[in-house]
């Protein structure tokens, strides 16, 4: 967050919520989602990012069902329709 203290604030003033993996020299408070962890260790940044990257395949695969079952429920509606025409 101190390299990137530009992106910050423009997306703090844009109202974009951040997250960042936060050492302790940095300012967590500039960050939506600060995550405290040593932001210089490459096994540190890979073992965030492998929860991240598994949270995300997660969330879409949760969004997906939700898709197909309202897909299901809405074909569901359209023939109960057309069978009482």
């Amino acid at each position: 967050t101190n390299k990137e203290n530009i992106a910050l604030s423009e997306a703090n003033k844009l109202g974009i919520r951040s997250f960042a993996m936060n050492d302790t020299n940095t300012d967590p408070n500039k960050v939506s989602f600060p995550i405290p962890s040593n932001d210089d260790a490459t096994k540190s940044i890979n073992c965030i990012l492998s929860i991240v990257r598994e949270a995300i395949s997660e969330g879409l695969e949760e969004r997906n069902l939700d898709q197909e079952k309202k897909a299901d429920e809405k074909r569901d509606k359209a023939k109960k329709i057309v069978e009482k025409k």
